[in-house]
């Protein structure tokens, strides 16, 4: 009897400290959400007092946009929201100040920019986004530009009757490590009962991977566009997508992260890169030509070449993105953060990483505080 009251002792004590911890976690949330609401207010009754004449309180206002000269956004040639931006220069005309994007060619090249601190903004896949967390890069997760479909696939050559996943066992395969591609690439093959081991994987950026098809050096590329078009075009088919997969389990997306630091600093200057998406989808829905044909001229292709790989993804409204599948609220966490996590231990058993942080890491860093704002939720 004596072991039976211990043991619901120890229970009830297990119990008491995960309710204060998730007291703890939801005050944490709330906090955050006040001081972005604090400072954005403080930053709209800045711009009243301007206009009013009323400036006794200038020196104290002056943070966030008006303390920055050059935002720096990482970016990658994308036929998304951030690639009308950049052509249409909404972030500019949205942000206020001078930006300056600095180009990359894969997510592991933005995560060590933003660990060099030469970036604040970041378009990544969501894979390097936890190939971030879990190596103590502080970001937040604050948009999803996309979650991908066929605009992410495994292409091999038409000439090599390649019919079937199983086809592929002996086959060199590029594919850039740490990425979307990477994750898709090795739980597609767990999923058709294969392994690692049955091809010979090279880690290559997308740029480098055509050039190897273009040299005869690889079989078969898991990369996204437009790189995936160049191989497409040079003799290349689809076999499998990130569509596939996700039809399996494993959802990636592209996604737009921030220094926690910066964010934290510049809270009106976050939002403001939401508001830049939200007018380039506004373009985009409201006069579609306009918007392929500035995404052509942008990335150097073709307008049905846009269309088509712009249909190869979903592009997840404002408010889906703060539902309980992506994002969540301020209130309420929503699966990215399992997601996130999901991919952690993928990376972790591919010793990218040597351990998984704990799930509060990914929740911690889904910030869709900003997406309220700019809804005005």
């Amino acid at each position: 009897m004596e072991s039976f009251f211990l043991w619901k002792n120890v229970l009830f004590r297990g119990r008491e400290k995960i309710d204060r911890l998730e007291i703890e976690k939801q005050k944490r949330r709330m906090n955050m959400k006040k001081r972005l609401w604090t400072k954005l207010a403080a930053c709209a009754l800045a711009g009243t007092m301007a206009i009013t004449g009323l400036t006794g309180c200038k020196s104290s206002d002056k943070k966030d946009s008006d303390s920055v000269d050059t935002v720096r956004i990482g970016t990658q040639e994308m036929p998304n929201d951030e690639g009308i931006a950049k052509a249409e220069n909404y972030l500019e005309e949205k942000m206020g100040v001078k930006v300056k994007l600095v180009k990359f060619d894969s997510g592991k090249d933005i995560n060590n920019a933003l660990k060099a601190n030469s970036i604040d903004f970041g378009l990544e896949g969501s894979t390097s986004t936890a190939l971030a967390l879990s190596t103590g890069i502080d970001v937040k997760l604050i948009w999803i530009h996309e979650v991908l479909g066929d605009i992410e696939s495994l292409a091999v050559r038409k000439k090599d009757n390649i019919k079937s996943i199983a086809d592929l066992k002996g086959k060199t395969i590029a594919v850039p490590f740490a990425t979307t591609s990477h994750y898709c690439l090795l739980r597609y093959l767990e999923s058709q009962g294969m392994s690692e081991s049955d091809v010979k994987l090279l880690d290559m950026d997308t740029n480098s991977a055509y050039a190897a098809w273009k040299r005869g050096d690889i079989d078969a590329a898991w990369i996204w566009q437009p790189a995936l078009q160049s191989v497409l075009d040079d003799g290349g088919e689809i076999l499998v997508s990130n569509g596939d997969a996700a039809k399996e389990g494993y959802m990636t997306a592209n996604v737009e992260v921030v220094s926690s630091d910066f964010a934290e600093k510049h809270p009106d200057l976050v939002k403001k890169y939401i508001e830049a998406m939200q007018e380039a989808r506004k373009l985009y829905s409201d006069d579609e030509d306009k918007a392929v044909s500035a995404l052509a001229g942008q990335l150097g292709l073709k307008e049905n070449e846009v269309k088509t790989q712009i249909s190869g993804s979903e592009w997840v409204s404002a408010k889906d993105q703060i539902s309980d599948e992506y994002l969540g609220t301020s209130d309420k966490v929503g699966k990215m953060a399992d997601n996130l996590l999901d991919t952690a231990k993928f990376l972790k058993d591919q010793k990218n990483i040597t351990s998984v942080p704990d799930k509060s890491t990914f929740e911690n860093a889904m910030a869709p505080e900003y997406i309220e704002s700019v809804l005005g939720k």
